[in-house]
Protein backbone atom coordinates (compact mmCIF):
# COMPACT_ATOMS: atom_id res chain seq x y z
CA UNK A 1 0.00 0.00 0.00
CA UNK A 2 1.45 3.59 -0.91
CA UNK A 3 1.61 6.52 1.50
CA UNK A 4 -1.32 8.26 -0.10
CA UNK A 5 -3.71 4.49 -0.16
CA UNK A 6 -2.56 4.33 3.59
CA UNK A 7 -3.52 8.06 4.00
CA UNK A 8 -6.77 7.52 3.10
CA UNK A 9 -7.32 4.59 5.16
CA UNK A 10 -6.53 6.17 8.10
CA UNK A 11 -8.69 9.21 7.28
CA UNK A 12 -11.71 6.50 6.36
CA UNK A 13 -11.15 5.17 9.75
CA UNK A 14 -11.19 8.28 11.42
CA UNK A 15 -14.21 9.19 9.93
CA UNK A 16 -16.20 6.18 10.39
CA UNK A 17 -14.83 7.14 14.35
CA UNK A 18 -16.10 10.71 14.45
CA UNK A 19 -19.19 9.81 13.16
CA UNK A 20 -19.41 7.05 15.11
CA UNK A 21 -19.14 9.48 18.84
CA UNK A 22 -21.11 12.22 17.19
CA UNK A 23 -24.33 10.15 16.67
CA UNK A 24 -26.56 7.38 18.39
CA UNK A 25 -27.86 6.28 21.40
CA UNK A 26 -27.23 7.32 25.43
CA UNK A 27 -25.28 4.43 26.50
CA UNK A 28 -23.48 4.57 30.11
CA UNK A 29 -20.76 2.16 30.88
CA UNK A 30 -22.55 -1.34 32.05
CA UNK A 31 -21.86 -4.41 33.24
CA UNK A 32 -22.31 -7.73 31.73
CA UNK A 33 -25.61 -9.79 33.62
CA UNK A 34 -24.61 -10.87 37.04
CA UNK A 35 -25.36 -14.26 38.15
CA UNK A 36 -25.94 -13.56 41.75
CA UNK A 37 -28.41 -11.06 42.73
CA UNK A 38 -27.91 -8.04 44.98
CA UNK A 39 -28.60 -8.00 48.26
CA UNK A 40 -32.08 -7.80 49.50
CA UNK A 41 -33.29 -4.77 51.56
CA UNK A 42 -32.46 -5.30 54.82
CA UNK A 43 -31.18 -2.44 57.85
CA UNK A 44 -29.19 0.20 55.94
CA UNK A 45 -30.27 -0.90 52.30
CA UNK A 46 -34.03 -0.46 51.05
CA UNK A 47 -32.97 -0.99 47.67
CA UNK A 48 -30.37 -3.20 46.12
CA UNK A 49 -27.96 -2.35 42.95
CA UNK A 50 -29.87 -3.35 39.25
CA UNK A 51 -29.00 -7.02 37.85
CA UNK A 52 -27.11 -5.70 35.27
CA UNK A 53 -26.04 -1.53 35.62
CA UNK A 54 -23.26 0.89 35.13
CA UNK A 55 -20.26 0.88 36.97
CA UNK A 56 -20.50 1.66 40.30
CA UNK A 57 -24.01 1.68 40.38
CA UNK A 58 -23.50 5.29 38.03
CA UNK A 59 -26.72 6.85 37.68
CA UNK A 60 -27.86 7.35 33.86
CA UNK A 61 -28.13 10.68 34.13
CA UNK A 62 -24.50 10.72 35.63
CA UNK A 63 -23.06 8.53 32.83
CA UNK A 64 -19.97 10.95 31.07
CA UNK A 65 -20.92 11.63 27.50
CA UNK A 66 -24.00 9.73 27.62
CA UNK A 67 -25.87 11.39 24.30
CA UNK A 68 -22.61 9.78 22.38
CA UNK A 69 -22.43 6.15 21.22
CA UNK A 70 -21.57 3.24 23.34
CA UNK A 71 -17.48 3.91 23.84
CA UNK A 72 -15.20 0.90 22.48
CA UNK A 73 -13.83 0.07 25.83
CA UNK A 74 -15.46 0.11 29.46
CA UNK A 75 -13.55 -0.23 32.44
CA UNK A 76 -14.50 -1.78 36.14
CA UNK A 77 -16.89 -3.51 34.22
CA UNK A 78 -15.62 -7.06 33.83
CA UNK A 79 -14.69 -10.08 36.06
CA UNK A 80 -10.87 -9.92 34.72
CA UNK A 81 -10.55 -6.09 36.43
CA UNK A 82 -9.07 -7.21 39.32
CA UNK A 83 -6.91 -9.74 37.39
CA UNK A 84 -3.75 -11.56 38.38
CA UNK A 85 -1.24 -13.38 36.36
CA UNK A 86 2.18 -13.03 38.95
CA UNK A 87 4.04 -15.24 40.95
CA UNK A 88 2.42 -15.06 44.29
CA UNK A 89 0.91 -18.17 44.90
CA UNK A 90 3.48 -20.00 43.95
CA UNK A 91 5.84 -18.53 46.82
CA UNK A 92 6.00 -20.72 49.68
CA UNK A 93 3.71 -21.26 51.83
CA UNK A 94 4.06 -20.24 55.63
CA UNK A 95 4.44 -23.09 58.15
CA UNK A 96 1.68 -22.78 60.48
CA UNK A 97 3.16 -25.16 62.52
CA UNK A 98 6.63 -23.55 63.36
CA UNK A 99 4.53 -20.08 64.10
CA UNK A 100 3.17 -18.43 67.45
CA UNK A 101 0.81 -15.98 65.49
CA UNK A 102 -0.85 -15.43 62.51
CA UNK A 103 0.03 -12.13 61.92
CA UNK A 104 -2.00 -8.96 60.48
CA UNK A 105 -1.01 -5.66 60.25
CA UNK A 106 -3.13 -2.25 60.96
CA UNK A 107 -2.40 1.15 59.84
CA UNK A 108 -4.58 4.30 61.14
CA UNK A 109 -4.23 7.08 62.69
CA UNK A 110 -4.47 6.87 66.39
CA UNK A 111 -2.53 10.01 68.19
CA UNK A 112 -5.21 12.17 69.19
CA UNK A 113 -3.08 15.11 68.23
CA UNK A 114 -4.21 13.93 64.23
CA UNK A 115 -7.83 15.30 63.62
CA UNK A 116 -8.61 12.04 61.49
CA UNK A 117 -7.43 9.70 65.52
CA UNK A 118 -11.21 10.50 65.75
CA UNK A 119 -11.74 7.98 63.10
CA UNK A 120 -8.83 5.48 63.26
CA UNK A 121 -9.29 4.79 66.91
CA UNK A 122 -13.11 3.37 66.40
CA UNK A 123 -11.40 1.54 63.48
CA UNK A 124 -8.59 -0.09 65.38
CA UNK A 125 -11.41 -1.14 67.98
CA UNK A 126 -13.14 -2.85 65.56
CA UNK A 127 -10.45 -4.63 64.23
CA UNK A 128 -9.52 -5.65 67.71
CA UNK A 129 -12.80 -6.67 68.20
CA UNK A 130 -12.84 -9.11 65.27
CA UNK A 131 -9.44 -10.74 66.28
CA UNK A 132 -10.42 -11.63 69.77
CA UNK A 133 -13.31 -13.03 68.57
CA UNK A 134 -11.47 -15.07 66.35
CA UNK A 135 -8.90 -16.79 68.82
CA UNK A 136 -12.03 -17.36 70.72
CA UNK A 137 -13.13 -19.63 67.86
CA UNK A 138 -9.68 -21.42 67.87
CA UNK A 139 -7.83 -18.66 65.57
CA UNK A 140 -6.31 -20.17 62.71
CA UNK A 141 -6.06 -23.83 63.23
CA UNK A 142 -5.48 -23.20 66.47
CA UNK A 143 -3.43 -20.31 66.05
CA UNK A 144 -3.67 -17.34 67.89
CA UNK A 145 -4.21 -14.48 64.96
CA UNK A 146 -1.96 -11.14 65.95
CA UNK A 147 -2.67 -7.39 65.25
CA UNK A 148 0.43 -5.72 65.01
CA UNK A 149 -0.49 -1.99 65.25
CA UNK A 150 0.97 1.56 63.73
CA UNK A 151 0.11 4.89 63.80
CA UNK A 152 -0.56 6.55 60.42
CA UNK A 153 1.64 9.53 60.89
CA UNK A 154 0.07 12.54 59.17
CA UNK A 155 3.38 12.56 57.18
CA UNK A 156 3.09 11.64 53.07
CA UNK A 157 4.96 8.81 52.73
CA UNK A 158 5.07 7.27 56.29
CA UNK A 159 2.78 4.51 55.15
CA UNK A 160 4.99 3.42 52.82
CA UNK A 161 7.45 2.75 55.72
CA UNK A 162 5.16 0.82 57.80
CA UNK A 163 3.77 -1.19 54.78
CA UNK A 164 7.18 -2.08 54.46
CA UNK A 165 7.99 -2.94 58.57
CA UNK A 166 4.74 -5.19 58.67
CA UNK A 167 5.79 -7.25 55.37
CA UNK A 168 10.19 -7.49 56.15
CA UNK A 169 10.06 -7.56 59.96
CA UNK A 170 6.45 -8.65 61.34
CA UNK A 171 6.23 -10.91 58.34
CA UNK A 172 2.36 -10.03 58.03
CA UNK A 173 0.20 -12.07 55.79
CA UNK A 174 -2.46 -9.05 55.23
CA UNK A 175 -3.23 -5.49 56.61
CA UNK A 176 -6.11 -3.73 57.16
CA UNK A 177 -6.09 0.29 56.74
CA UNK A 178 -6.26 3.30 56.35
CA UNK A 179 -8.40 6.45 57.21
CA UNK A 180 -6.39 9.07 54.92
CA UNK A 181 -6.51 8.04 51.17
CA UNK A 182 -3.11 9.66 50.19
CA UNK A 183 -2.11 7.03 52.74
CA UNK A 184 -4.60 4.36 51.27
CA UNK A 185 -2.68 5.31 47.45
CA UNK A 186 0.74 4.93 49.27
CA UNK A 187 0.06 1.59 50.21
CA UNK A 188 -1.52 0.86 47.21
CA UNK A 189 1.44 2.06 45.28
CA UNK A 190 3.90 -0.01 48.04
CA UNK A 191 2.32 -3.19 47.36
CA UNK A 192 2.21 -3.42 43.87
CA UNK A 193 5.76 -4.42 44.62
CA UNK A 194 5.26 -6.08 47.90
CA UNK A 195 2.21 -8.02 47.20
CA UNK A 196 0.66 -8.20 50.73
CA UNK A 197 -3.78 -7.94 50.82
CA UNK A 198 -4.86 -4.92 52.14
CA UNK A 199 -8.48 -4.96 53.82
CA UNK A 200 -9.58 -0.80 53.55
CA UNK A 201 -11.90 -0.24 55.46
CA UNK A 202 -12.10 3.31 56.18
CA UNK A 203 -11.76 5.92 53.41
CA UNK A 204 -13.59 7.14 51.40
CA UNK A 205 -11.82 8.22 48.63
CA UNK A 206 -13.64 6.30 45.53
CA UNK A 207 -10.21 6.31 43.39
CA UNK A 208 -8.70 3.98 45.83
CA UNK A 209 -10.07 1.11 43.57
CA UNK A 210 -9.85 2.45 40.42
CA UNK A 211 -5.93 2.05 40.59
CA UNK A 212 -6.42 -1.50 39.07
CA UNK A 213 -3.73 -2.54 41.74
CA UNK A 214 -5.17 -6.27 42.13
CA UNK A 215 -4.09 -6.16 46.23
CA UNK A 216 -6.94 -3.99 47.70
CA UNK A 217 -10.50 -4.36 49.03
CA UNK A 218 -12.62 -1.71 50.01
CA UNK A 219 -16.04 -2.26 52.37
CA UNK A 220 -16.84 1.08 53.32
CA UNK A 221 -19.67 3.34 51.79
CA UNK A 222 -17.13 5.53 49.26
CA UNK A 223 -17.63 9.04 48.19
CA UNK A 224 -18.84 8.39 44.93
CA UNK A 225 -22.11 6.17 46.10
CA UNK A 226 -22.62 9.22 48.58
CA UNK A 227 -22.19 11.99 45.80
CA UNK A 228 -24.71 9.91 43.60
CA UNK A 229 -26.99 9.77 46.67
CA UNK A 230 -27.00 13.28 47.47
CA UNK A 231 -27.39 14.40 43.59
CA UNK A 232 -30.55 12.58 43.11
CA UNK A 233 -32.09 13.81 46.45
CA UNK A 234 -31.48 16.87 46.33
CA UNK A 235 -32.59 17.60 42.17
CA UNK A 236 -34.77 14.50 41.17
CA UNK A 237 -36.47 14.58 44.87
CA UNK A 238 -35.87 17.74 46.90
CA UNK A 239 -36.85 19.49 43.33
CA UNK A 240 -33.78 21.84 44.58
CA UNK A 241 -31.89 23.96 41.12
CA UNK A 242 -29.27 26.72 42.36
CA UNK A 243 -27.18 24.69 44.61
CA UNK A 244 -24.03 26.32 46.37
CA UNK A 245 -20.89 23.35 47.28
CA UNK A 246 -19.28 24.90 50.40
CA UNK A 247 -15.57 22.32 50.54
CA UNK A 248 -13.25 21.58 53.25
CA UNK A 249 -9.75 22.44 51.34
CA UNK A 250 -8.24 19.10 51.85
CA UNK A 251 -8.31 15.99 50.15
CA UNK A 252 -11.13 14.72 51.41
CA UNK A 253 -13.07 17.71 50.42
CA UNK A 254 -11.48 18.31 47.19
CA UNK A 255 -12.29 13.93 46.43
CA UNK A 256 -15.53 13.90 47.44
CA UNK A 257 -17.56 16.96 46.46
CA UNK A 258 -15.72 16.10 42.76
CA UNK A 259 -18.52 12.94 42.48
CA UNK A 260 -21.52 15.68 43.27
CA UNK A 261 -20.44 17.88 40.98
CA UNK A 262 -20.06 16.23 37.95
CA UNK A 263 -23.66 14.49 38.76
CA UNK A 264 -24.55 17.77 39.02
CA UNK A 265 -23.77 18.93 36.09
CA UNK A 266 -25.02 16.57 34.03
CA UNK A 267 -27.90 16.64 35.73
CA UNK A 268 -28.04 20.48 34.40
CA UNK A 269 -27.66 21.54 37.79
CA UNK A 270 -24.24 22.71 37.85
CA UNK A 271 -23.40 24.69 41.48
CA UNK A 272 -23.98 27.87 41.05
CA UNK A 273 -20.53 28.17 43.32
CA UNK A 274 -17.84 26.43 44.68
CA UNK A 275 -15.75 27.57 47.96
CA UNK A 276 -13.61 26.47 50.10
CA UNK A 277 -12.50 26.35 53.91
CA UNK A 278 -9.45 25.50 55.34
CA UNK A 279 -9.54 22.43 57.81
CA UNK A 280 -8.82 25.37 60.79
CA UNK A 281 -11.07 27.92 59.62
CA UNK A 282 -13.56 28.89 62.48
CA UNK A 283 -15.05 31.99 60.18
CA UNK A 284 -17.18 31.47 57.49
CA UNK A 285 -18.88 34.57 57.01
CA UNK A 286 -17.33 35.74 53.67
CA UNK A 287 -18.25 32.64 52.03
CA UNK A 288 -21.45 33.02 53.35
CA UNK A 289 -22.22 36.25 51.83
CA UNK A 290 -21.01 35.15 48.75
CA UNK A 291 -22.84 31.98 48.19
CA UNK A 292 -26.02 34.27 49.80
CA UNK A 293 -25.39 36.70 46.56
CA UNK A 294 -25.67 34.02 43.76
CA UNK A 295 -29.31 33.08 44.87
CA UNK A 296 -28.66 29.69 46.02
CA UNK A 297 -32.01 27.60 47.26
CA UNK A 298 -29.65 24.83 48.94
CA UNK A 299 -26.28 24.30 50.08
CA UNK A 300 -24.07 21.15 50.54
CA UNK A 301 -20.89 21.28 52.79
CA UNK A 302 -18.47 18.33 52.10
CA UNK A 303 -16.44 18.92 55.20
CA UNK A 304 -16.90 17.58 59.33
CA UNK A 305 -19.00 17.74 62.10
CA UNK A 306 -17.12 20.49 63.88
CA UNK A 307 -16.89 23.00 60.84
CA UNK A 308 -20.27 22.17 59.86
CA UNK A 309 -21.87 23.02 63.01
CA UNK A 310 -20.22 26.24 63.00
CA UNK A 311 -21.36 27.46 59.57
CA UNK A 312 -24.98 26.32 60.29
CA UNK A 313 -24.99 28.95 62.93
CA UNK A 314 -23.52 31.32 61.34
CA UNK A 315 -25.42 30.91 58.17
CA UNK A 316 -28.65 31.00 60.18
CA UNK A 317 -27.23 34.13 62.09
CA UNK A 318 -27.25 35.94 59.27
CA UNK A 319 -30.55 34.94 57.88
CA UNK A 320 -30.01 32.59 55.70
CA UNK A 321 -32.84 30.06 55.39
CA UNK A 322 -31.91 27.73 53.12
CA UNK A 323 -32.23 23.86 53.23
CA UNK A 324 -28.32 22.36 53.56
CA UNK A 325 -26.91 18.85 52.95
CA UNK A 326 -23.86 17.32 54.15
CA UNK A 327 -21.53 14.62 53.64
CA UNK A 328 -21.00 11.73 55.71
CA UNK A 329 -18.53 12.86 58.15
CA UNK A 330 -20.79 15.40 59.06
CA UNK A 331 -23.17 12.96 60.60
CA UNK A 332 -21.98 13.06 64.33
CA UNK A 333 -23.65 14.66 67.38
CA UNK A 334 -20.80 17.03 67.26
CA UNK A 335 -22.42 19.18 64.70
CA UNK A 336 -25.66 19.16 66.97
CA UNK A 337 -23.70 20.56 69.87
CA UNK A 338 -21.60 23.31 68.09
CA UNK A 339 -24.78 24.63 66.01
CA UNK A 340 -27.57 24.25 68.25
CA UNK A 341 -31.25 24.79 66.55
CA UNK A 342 -29.40 25.88 63.83
CA UNK A 343 -28.69 22.46 63.02
CA UNK A 344 -32.20 21.37 62.56
CA UNK A 345 -33.38 20.29 59.06
CA UNK A 346 -30.29 19.58 58.10
CA UNK A 347 -30.02 15.85 56.02
CA UNK A 348 -26.78 14.05 55.31
CA UNK A 349 -25.63 10.89 53.96
CA UNK A 350 -24.24 8.32 56.33
CA UNK A 351 -22.66 4.91 56.19
CA UNK A 352 -25.14 2.94 58.60
CA UNK A 353 -28.28 3.40 60.74
CA UNK A 354 -27.36 2.90 64.53
CA UNK A 355 -31.17 3.28 65.38
CA UNK A 356 -31.64 -0.38 63.36
CA UNK A 357 -33.15 -3.46 65.49
CA UNK A 358 -31.43 -5.96 63.27
CA UNK A 359 -30.09 -8.90 65.95
CA UNK A 360 -26.71 -9.07 64.53
CA UNK A 361 -25.81 -5.24 64.97
CA UNK A 362 -27.68 -4.74 68.18
CA UNK A 363 -25.51 -7.89 69.39
CA UNK A 364 -22.30 -6.03 68.17
CA UNK A 365 -23.40 -2.49 69.84
CA UNK A 366 -23.59 -4.87 73.50
CA UNK A 367 -20.08 -6.38 72.79
CA UNK A 368 -18.37 -3.40 71.53
CA UNK A 369 -19.18 -1.47 74.33
CA UNK A 370 -19.07 -3.63 77.26
CA UNK A 371 -15.51 -3.91 75.97
CA UNK A 372 -14.22 -0.53 75.06
CA UNK A 373 -16.81 1.37 77.30
CA UNK A 374 -17.12 3.68 74.30
CA UNK A 375 -20.28 3.76 71.98
CA UNK A 376 -19.81 2.06 68.31
CA UNK A 377 -19.23 4.49 65.26
CA UNK A 378 -19.29 3.27 61.33
CA UNK A 379 -15.61 2.99 61.05
CA UNK A 380 -15.91 0.61 64.25
CA UNK A 381 -18.39 -1.59 62.14
CA UNK A 382 -16.61 -1.60 59.29
CA UNK A 383 -13.51 -2.25 60.14
CA UNK A 384 -15.20 -5.25 62.72
CA UNK A 385 -16.90 -6.46 58.98
CA UNK A 386 -13.49 -5.82 57.17
CA UNK A 387 -11.33 -7.88 59.34
CA UNK A 388 -13.88 -11.16 59.61
CA UNK A 389 -13.60 -11.03 56.02
CA UNK A 390 -9.59 -11.20 56.04
CA UNK A 391 -9.34 -13.32 58.39
CA UNK A 392 -11.97 -15.82 57.08
CA UNK A 393 -9.81 -15.66 53.80
CA UNK A 394 -6.68 -16.69 55.88
CA UNK A 395 -8.10 -19.83 57.08
CA UNK A 396 -9.88 -20.53 53.67
CA UNK A 397 -6.76 -20.21 51.54
CA UNK A 398 -3.90 -20.58 54.25
CA UNK A 399 -0.14 -18.93 54.27
CA UNK A 400 0.10 -17.53 50.75
CA UNK A 401 -0.43 -14.11 49.89
CA UNK A 402 -0.98 -14.93 46.70
CA UNK A 403 -4.16 -17.29 47.44
CA UNK A 404 -5.45 -15.12 50.53
CA UNK A 405 -6.30 -12.15 47.60
CA UNK A 406 -7.43 -15.07 45.28
CA UNK A 407 -10.11 -15.46 48.68
CA UNK A 408 -10.83 -11.97 48.49
CA UNK A 409 -11.79 -11.66 45.32
CA UNK A 410 -13.90 -14.62 45.26
CA UNK A 411 -16.55 -11.73 46.82
CA UNK A 412 -17.11 -9.82 43.32
CA UNK A 413 -20.59 -9.38 42.61
CA UNK A 414 -21.58 -11.38 45.61
CA UNK A 415 -23.18 -9.74 48.69
CA UNK A 416 -21.88 -9.90 52.25
CA UNK A 417 -24.24 -9.29 55.38
CA UNK A 418 -21.76 -7.87 58.70
CA UNK A 419 -22.60 -5.71 61.51
CA UNK A 420 -22.93 -2.60 59.04
CA UNK A 421 -25.82 -3.97 57.18
CA UNK A 422 -25.69 -5.39 53.54
CA UNK A 423 -23.02 -4.85 51.51
CA UNK A 424 -22.34 -5.67 47.83
CA UNK A 425 -19.12 -5.87 46.35
CA UNK A 426 -18.58 -5.21 42.33
CA UNK A 427 -15.40 -5.75 40.17
CA UNK A 428 -12.98 -3.26 41.84
CA UNK A 429 -14.46 -5.50 45.31
CA UNK A 430 -15.66 -1.77 46.01
CA UNK A 431 -18.95 -1.95 48.49
CA UNK A 432 -21.75 -0.15 46.24
CA UNK A 433 -24.71 -1.02 47.96
CA UNK A 434 -27.24 1.40 48.74
CA UNK A 435 -26.68 3.94 52.00
CA UNK A 436 -28.09 5.90 54.21
CA UNK A 437 -29.72 9.53 54.84
CA UNK A 438 -30.23 11.01 58.19
CA UNK A 439 -31.93 14.19 59.01
CA UNK A 440 -31.75 16.41 62.04
CA UNK A 441 -35.29 16.47 63.54
CA UNK A 442 -35.92 18.05 67.13
CA UNK A 443 -32.44 17.98 68.15
CA UNK A 444 -31.65 14.22 66.93
CA UNK A 445 -30.87 12.26 63.62
CA UNK A 446 -33.79 10.43 62.00
CA UNK A 447 -32.54 7.84 59.49
CA UNK A 448 -34.28 6.50 56.47
CA UNK A 449 -32.59 4.24 53.15
CA UNK A 450 -31.30 5.39 50.25
CA UNK A 451 -34.25 5.09 47.47
CA UNK A 452 -32.63 6.53 44.30
CA UNK A 453 -34.93 7.52 41.77
CA UNK A 454 -33.75 5.43 39.00
CA UNK A 455 -33.89 1.90 40.84
CA UNK A 456 -37.65 2.42 41.87
CA UNK A 457 -41.00 3.01 40.17
CA UNK A 458 -41.91 5.56 42.45
CA UNK A 459 -39.38 8.32 42.39
CA UNK A 460 -40.33 10.22 45.40
CA UNK A 461 -40.98 7.82 47.52
CA UNK A 462 -38.03 8.92 49.91
CA UNK A 463 -38.34 12.74 49.76
CA UNK A 464 -39.01 13.92 53.23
Amino acid sequence: MNIRSAAAVRLCILTGIVAGVLAGPLWPQSAPPQTTAPPPATGKTAGRPAAAGPYANMPLQAAPYRRFRKPYQEWYVAPSTLAYEGGARSAPDGDLAHLQTVNIGFLGPLDKENYDSQYGIPMLHGAQLAVEEANARGGDHGKPFALLVHDDLPLWGASSMAIVDMYCNQHVWAMLGSVDSASTHIELRATLKLELPIMDTATNDPTVTETRIPWLMHDFPDDRQQGYALADYIFNQRKLKKIGLLQANNRYGREGDRIFFDTARRLRRQPEVVLKFAPGDTDFSSQLRALNATGIDGLVIWGDARQAGMILKQMRDMGMRQPVFGSSRIAYPEVMQIAGPAAEGLVVVTPLDPTRTDPRWQEFRRRYEARFHTEEDAYAAYAFDGMNILLAAIQKAGLNRGRIMDALRDYEMKPYQGVSGAAFFDYTLNNIAPITFARIQHGQFIYWPERRTDWYRNPGASAQ
